[in-house]
């Protein structure tokens, strides 16, 4: 039987071939998975392990986690350890921030200040000497950046301990080595010795000591020395041990998102597993029914039922070793040539392949419990064909048989539970965080059920799409033709309709549920933030009005408007007395012309009208959540006035907004207190708005604004900075995602085209008898290619309604917290979804098409 297994899988290799490669496609990404958790553990050891590749043991103190101050001080913790027995060197350093002026102006630097034997720092000397008494090593890199080199002025501007902010000179002595610990990573690297820190007015506390060990030295030994020490001090917390454990703790601590990615992304490859097998068990029962004649010879030759399931089990086998070993090959290859290209193009030496047997013996295994899980059932199926069973198959499944009954029934059940579920877990609720966890858990769990009922209810719901689409199709006799071929066998075209249904409801539900939450999160940033940039001011520093056409000249810039100080509610310092600050809110009002803050509102925001003010939602919060309807403004000299609120006008969060000429009307000030007439309370001066045309990208916009402004980027606020970070995270993560779902939509085209070939091998005297009949090639093709148009279009139809449902669903539940919920609906991209899967599916078909076209009508007559 061996023998004829090992036959058959040769003798019917082809129709086995897209099977194989549904499989490789699953296992492969099952595999790649894997390995890019492997990898990122592998990169995070080479790059964490560099900072103690030269020490052998490394002592971490921690004396901040000290409730008093310890007896024993950084000093003393330092000299301990480099006199104890069997140590050569130590090295001391803390890591702090600084200011520096390098190639792109002033920016945040990482400083590492050192105190010992300066060999034992993970990064090399390169060039030059260690640095001294107001000297600095810089990293390599962005020495080259800044065009800076050995003996080359570094200005930083350091903030001693009580101090003010003081610009210091530091001379570069050398260059090291690039970092690679991704704490320090992407940022300019200076290393400073401790007697250079302190006469910069620094203060140093270790935070970790690299110890260098005397060759023949009891290493455990002086661990538990040193431990017992540390103990004995007071610092029972303090960490001694090898620079390989402090490797494997670090990569432990790191880590925790690398698994979640992990599970993430095994989430997906499961969901390409699960498409995997529903194509192979519908293939292998495709093959299986037009080998009846075969099967039925077996049996009257003498085989029992027993070996017909093994033969049939041990093609199974065959198929799934060799599809799970060509799926490992190539998720080693690509997460390793990966790895290869990110070293090489964006210079990381430290990126690395991280090797293991487990994605290998995984891959493997599920590759073949697959094939053989999914075989069962037509091997079953294989078991029950008699000696004289007729090569007709029939294996439908009607709603008037008992199997169907019961799938009905359980599919509904399951259907109407997710979706009350569903509905419940997006209903509006306001327990807080915890009764949002717990809806959003019921509206998943829900969605989820649901889902499966609708699969369930597969076998059903295609054929009837197919019907419902093969109507307009039905004039021509090619058109009638393909949609009765398409509705043969209910039961295969469900299989892999179903199979490309739940990639597509997926893709359409990422789709919808991103646009959604786009339009949620923009609507309640344009009532939070009804303006793209905000450049603010203080009163001691006050943003000239003169700024403002050198900002509206910046490229980008569509419309300013400038804003002035318009008194506060008696809640602030110096406008109201104690009492009135202890039980009110503090809030600023700002003023500006009608027309231009008509202009700058994003969204169709208005201004207020006369005599009233537009109140941010967060500016006038109220313990009882009572919404006002009017404001008590002070003018800082006793005078209040009482204006009332337009709600049909936006403001930011926090202020309160008037026209110019509500602000004449009423009598208040353009200017706010000083720090000494508020009692130290600093009041904002100026604003100028601008709205963006959104020609020209966020970062180059802002740091354009900064410039022409000579303001710090930092000063910037607004909602253009946020909406624009939301978009980029909700963009890649749609990108991603889709790309990931693509592989199970992948899979289940092969799955229409492999089953598209296996029945035109079943059809070759019925297409022959038509082409004798009159039916051209052309027609022959066409009709196929209508069969699969049919079978995807019905999948694809209802998956991006399933899909546009849940999406919205669960984008409501998702952001249920933020208040309002803002649907929307990507009708472009829906749209090239139905086209993609019904196109690709009539791609899927031409090849089976033209094998069906090339065979003369005599030749297939003669097929048996």
């Amino acid at each position: 039987m061996n023998s004829l297994v090992k036959a058959n899988v040769v003798a019917y290799r082809r129709r086995y071939a897209a099977v194989i490669a549904a499989i490789t496609i699953g296992v492969a990404f099952l595999a790649a998975t894997l390995y890019v958790g492997s990898s990122v553990r592998a990169t995070l050891g080479a790059s964490v392990g560099q900072a103690y590749q030269k020490a052998d043991l490394v002592v971490t103190p921690d004396f901040w986690k000290a409730e008093e101050p310890p007896k024993l001080t950084p000093a003393q913790a330092v000299e301990h350890v480099k006199s104890a027995s069997g140590v050569r060197a130590t090295l001391a350093y803390e890591n702090t921030m600084l200011g520096a002026e390098l190639a792109g102006g002033q920016e945040s630097v990482h400083v590492t200040v050192t105190d010992g034997d300066t060999a034992l720092l993970g990064t090399g000397l390169t060039e030059g000497k260690a640095p001294g008494v107001g000297e600095a090593t810089l990293n390599s890199s962005a020495a080259a950046k800044a065009g800076l080199t050995v003996g080359s002025t570094l200005t930083v501007q350091v903030m001693p301990e009580g101090g003010k902010p003081v610009t210091k000179e530091l001379t570069i002595s050398g260059l090291r080595q690039d970092p690679q610990d991704p704490s320090s990573a992407g940022y300019s690297n200076l290393q400073l010795s401790k007697q250079g820190a302190e006469a910069l007015g620094l203060t140093f506390t270790p935070a970790t000591i690299l110890v260098g060990v005397e060759p023949g030295t009891d290493t455990a030994g002086l661990v538990d020395q040193l431990g017992a020490f540390f103990t004995e001090e007071g610092l029972p917390w303090a960490q001694v041990g090898t620079a390989e454990q402090r490797v494997t703790e670090q990569i432990s601590q790191l880590s925790g998102g690398v698994d979640a990615l992990t599970w993430v992304l095994g989430a997906f490859a499961g969901i390409a597993l699960v498409v995997t097998v529903l194509v192979v068990a519908n293939t292998f029962s495709v093959i299986l029914a037009q080998r009846t004649r075969e099967l039925a010879l077996l049996r009257t030759l003498g085989a029992r039922r027993g070996q017909i399931r093994g033969m049939v089990l041990g093609e199974a086998v065959i198929v799934g070793i060799v599809g799970g070993v060509l799926g490992v090959l190539i998720g080693t290859g690509v997460v390793a040539g990966g790895a290869a290209v990110v070293r090489s193009a964006f210079k990381l030496p430290y990126v690395t392949f991280g090797f293991t047997w487990a994605p290998v013996i995984v891959g493997l295994l599920v590759g073949l419990l697959v094939t053989v899980a999914a075989s069962l059932r037509p091997a079953l199926a294989a078991t029950k064909v008699s000696p004289l069973a007729a090569l007709r198959p029939s294996d439908t499944v009607t709603v008037r048989s008992k199997a169907g009954t019961t799938r009905v029934v359980i599919g509904l059940l399951l259907l109407l539970v997710g979706a009350a579920a569903l509905i419940y877990g997006i209903l509006p609720n306001d327990g807080g965080s915890d009764a949002f966890q717990t809806s959003f858990g019921m509206a998943f769990l829900g969605g989820l059920v649901s889902f499966i009922g609708v699969l369930v209810l597969g076998t059903l719901l295609i054929p009837w799409a197919v019907r419902q689409l093969a109507r307009p199709f039905g004039a021509k006799v090619s058109g009638r033709l393909a949609g009765l071929n398409a509705l043969r066998h209910p039961q295969r075209t469900s299989a892999i309709g179903t199979a490309l249904l739940l990639g597509v409801t997926l893709v359409a539900l990422m789709l919808v549920g991103a646009t959604s939450a786009r339009s949620t999160l923009n609507s309640e940033l344009a009532k939070q933030y009804p303006v793209d940039l905000v450049i603010s001011s203080s009163a001691e520093n006050p943003l000239p009005a003169s700024l403002q056409d050198a900002v509206a000249a910046v490229n980008g810039v569509e419309s300013t408007a400038y804003l002035t100080p318009a008194g506060a509610t008696p809640g602030c310092p110096g406008y109201g007395s104690e009492q009135e600050q202890a039980n009110s809110t503090c809030a600023f009002a700002v003023a500006g012309d009608e027309a231009a803050l008509q202009a700058v509102g994003t969204d169709g925001a208005k201004a207020p009208r006369l005599g009233m003010v537009a109140v941010g939602e967060y500016a006038l919060q109220s313990p009882d959540g009572a919404v006002p309807t009017e404001v008590t403004l002070s003018d800082g000299a006793g005078r209040t006035v009482t204006v009332p609120i337009d709600t049909e006008a936006a403001a930011p969060a926090t202020r309160i907004v008037m026209t110019e000429e509500t602000r004449t009307k009423l009598g208040l000030p353009t200017t706010t207190k000083t720090q000494d007439e508020a009692d130290g309370y600093m009041g904002p001066g100026p604003q100028l708005w601008l709205k963006a045309d959104d020609t020209v990208a966020t970062g180059t916009l802002m740091s354009e604004v900064a410039k022409a402004a000579g303001v710090d980027q930092g000063n910037l606020d607004g909602a253009l900075p946020i909406r624009t970070i939301a978009s980029q995270i909700i963009d890649t993560l749609l990108m991603v995602v889709s790309a990931l779902l693509a592989v199970a939509v992948i899979i289940a085209l092969i799955g229409v085209s492999n089953t598209l070939s296996l029945s035109v091998i079943e059809r070759t005297r019925e297409n022959s008898l038509l082409r004798a009949l009159g039916l051209t090639k052309k027609q022959l093709r066409g009709m196929l290619a209508l069969e699969a148009a049919l079978i995807a279009g019905a999948a694809a139809v209802l998956g991006v309604l399933l899909g546009s449902l849940y999406g919205l669903a669960g984008a409501k539940a998702a952001t249920s917290a933020l208040g309002g919920f803002t649907p929307g609906i990507p009708w472009l991209w829906l749209a090239v979804v139905l086209v993609v899967s019904v196109g690709a599916a009539v791609l899927a078909s031409v090849w089976p098409a033209r094998r069906a076209a090339r065979m003369s009508p005599v030749e297939g007559l003669a097929v048996e």
